[in-house]
């Protein structure tokens, strides 16, 4: 993975610009933000303490102020038919800690192949046998709505902009690049958050998510289609 010249040391505020605009700014055609200024806070926000272990209708609809697709069959079966698995998984996925705070150790239990993480990534996914749709944007998104220090966003503008060559391994890939020289892009991403002067604070991942789609889309400008590519 290689980093772009938007999170480098020298760029925080031009970063910060980037964040403040996709929170703050008016559309130009609406007067109104961009709905995905309010993925974050929705509902009371997906970590907060009366939700952070169920995937709600609120994270539902969070997830599709993102501009993604979200199946029928998926949010029945998401929302209702596998709810109590979900809330199951959900309850062994720490809500209080931070991505970047992980060891090795930790990383491995709580985000390893063996973890609830993966587990629940793969039952968002209809795997083995429920294919019902969502691909690795969409249960991305529904899993850093509920645990937004510990889980990165995925899309197609994230791996353009990083060189991520799978949502498979991006997690272990944003561990290391958040934990290397102590540190130093986790504190940037403090950095930038607190230039924007934001009214609510955010996550770091999600900082970083905003930074790196706004700077790959020429800041809203030129969004892709959605599209959900299966795991590679």
């Amino acid at each position: 993975m290689k980093l772009p010249e938007i999170l480098d040391d020298g760029s925080v505020d031009q970063a910060s610009q980037l964040l403040r605009d996709y929170y703050l700014a008016p559309s130009k055609a609406t007067g109104d933000v961009r709905t995905g200024a309010r993925y974050d806070d929705w509902g009371g926000g997906g970590d907060s303490p009366e939700t952070r272990d169920s995937i709600t209708g609120d994270d539902v609809i969070a997830a599709l102020f993102l501009s993604i697709p979200f199946p029928g069959r998926a949010a029945i079966g998401i929302l209702e038919t596998h709810a109590e698995k979900v809330t199951q998984l959900l309850r062994g996925i720490p809500s209080d800690v931070e991505l970047s705070d992980l060891n090795g150790d930790q990383f491995e239990s709580v985000l390893g192949p063996d973890s609830a993480s993966w587990h629940l990534w793969d039952l968002l996914r209809g795997k083995p046998d429920r294919k019902w749709g969502v691909g690795p944007t969409t249960a991305s998104k529904l899993m850093a709505r509920k645990r937004p220090h510990l889980i990165p966003i995925w899309d197609s503008v994230i791996k353009s902009q990083t060189g991520l060559n799978s949502s498979l391994t991006q997690w272990r890939e944003w561990h290391t690049a958040l934990t290397a020289d102590g540190g130093k892009l986790a504190s940037r991403l403090n950095e930038i958050q607190e230039h924007a002067q934001l009214s609510a604070p955010i996550s770091r991942l999600r900082v970083m998510d905003v930074v790196l789609w706004m700077n790959g889309t020429d800041r809203g400008r030129n969004v892709p289609a959605p599209v959900e590519e299966d795991d590679a």
